[in-house]
């Protein structure tokens, strides 16, 4: 049997039991407002936005906004939640092809207290949402913040998205198009469930095989453009003349660099100016979603830029599906190439490494062997350096928006064997 508790707009009575916690179950759907949401505003650092009637997401550089809820969700005894969807009533001006991207918090901030200055960091990735639209609904699957027991749950969302993009909080004067929580629970198959685990990030090559110290990279814990000193970003036609490669498609947002792409072609890469080298080891933290005619990009690029013939890594690339991850190592003035590919969701972050070493090229993810390539007519004859690209292809199909999103980029030096 599954049971669906919606936490929506209403029931002042039962949210009141849940937030005195007098122990009130749900035995049938139980309606509630979320105990605290507003927004938070990056250029107005010390203002409080938590009695306003609606909240929003806003990545224009220098307006950031992002939104906060909290709810109480309470489990009926003998059951264990097996999916959560936040919904949410838009109200953009128009019809938005941008995401907006949501992730678990920490509590202690207050409805009444909080600004951007003291408000807390991201926690875990949930999934993202695009396509909003003027007096509709969308819903972003919270299952994993949820966990199987309920409990407190705090919620982030972010965008990245160059517009305001604003929805109905629970002080909305129309109850009916407050924001919503559907839990849907089911029977335990044992008197005492096993307790969901903590999400943890997935290996890393470098912590797997014990590679040392990071001697290079960028840990991307700022905000605006991408590091000057670490970084050319180009500004330029796009792969193969397609669209745009453009700087303001690309920032940081004090923990991950975000690129994205336009349903035109506008998009971005950048170069990396640390550990220009001959041999090395290189890992990217790294997920991207959205069209298909996005392709998500970590490469190796020659220093010498005579390409094709001094070669090319594409250690981590889509190539029209966010569903498989593949792996070309190209040599040769002919453009010659040997490659691999693994079905994996890229919409989650992963972690994609190279071990570049005179006796070849070893291609991991999460810490696990994918591609061995140890053909000296195939290495890459001089130096190389990181590259981070959201390339657009175009196919004849409708067009849509693209995003890339890096944690970070480290570098460790080569094996001495």
């Amino acid at each position: 049997m599954k049971r669906v508790v919606s936490i929506v707009a209403a029931g002042v009575l039962a949210a009141a039991a849940l937030v005195m916690g007098v122990g009130a179950q749900a035995t049938g759907p139980v309606t509630l407002s979320p105990v605290a949401d507003t927004y938070v505003q990056h250029d107005r650092a010390t203002q409080n936005f938590g009695t306003s009637a609606r909240w929003s997401t806003d990545g224009r550089t220098g307006m950031w906004r992002n939104a906060l809820l909290r709810f109480k969700v309470a489990v009926p005894a003998g059951e264990h939640v097996v999916s959560a969807k936040l919904r949410a009533y838009s109200e953009a001006s128009a019809r938005s092809t941008e995401f907006v991207d949501i992730y678990t918090t920490a509590g202690g901030w207050t409805e009444t207290g909080v600004t951007w200055n003291n408000a807390p960091a991201r926690g875990t990735w949930l999934g993202k949402t695009g396509g909003f639209a003027n007096g509709a609904w969308v819903e972003w699957d919270v299952t994993q913040g949820v966990g199987a027991t309920g409990g407190e749950v705090n919620l982030k969302l972010e965008s990245n998205a160059k517009k305001w993009l604003g929805f109905k909080s629970k002080e909305a004067t129309d109850a009916t198009k407050r924001p919503q929580l559907v839990v849907t629970t089911a029977a335990d198959s044992t008197p005492t469930p096993t307790p969901t685990p903590t999400p943890t990030e997935q290996p890393t090559a470098a912590g797997t095989l014990g590679w040392g110290p990071v001697v290079a990279g960028d840990e991307f814990n700022y905000t605006g453009a991408p590091d000057a000193a670490k970084w050319n970003v180009y500004d330029s036609p796009g792969h193969a003349g397609n669209g745009i490669r453009s700087p303001q498609q690309v920032t940081v947002d004090g923990s991950t660099m975000v690129m994205t792409g336009t349903p035109d072609g506008t998009t971005a890469g950048m170069g990396a100016k640390f550990a220009n080298q001959k041999y090395g080891r290189w890992e990217v933290r790294a997920a991207g979603s959205g069209d298909n005619e996005y392709h998500l990009v970590s490469i190796l690029w020659p220093d010498s830029e005579n390409w094709p013939c001094d070669g090319e890594v594409d250690y981590a690339e889509t190539t029209g599906a966010w569903d498989v991850i593949r792996f070309f190592l190209h040599y040769s003035c002919s453009n010659s190439q040997v490659s691999a590919q693994k079905t994996l969701d890229v919409a989650r972050f992963h972690n994609y490494a190279i071990d570049w070493s005179p006796a070849g090229m070893i291609g991991y993810v999460d810490g696990v062997e994918w591609f061995r390539d140890t053909d000296p007519a195939h290495q890459p004859p001089g130096s190389m350096h990181q590259t981070l690209q959201l390339d657009w292809f175009p196919d004849g199909t409708t067009n849509g928006a693209g995003e890339m999103r890096v944690d970070w980029v480290r570098v460790y030096a080569a094996s001495s064997s």
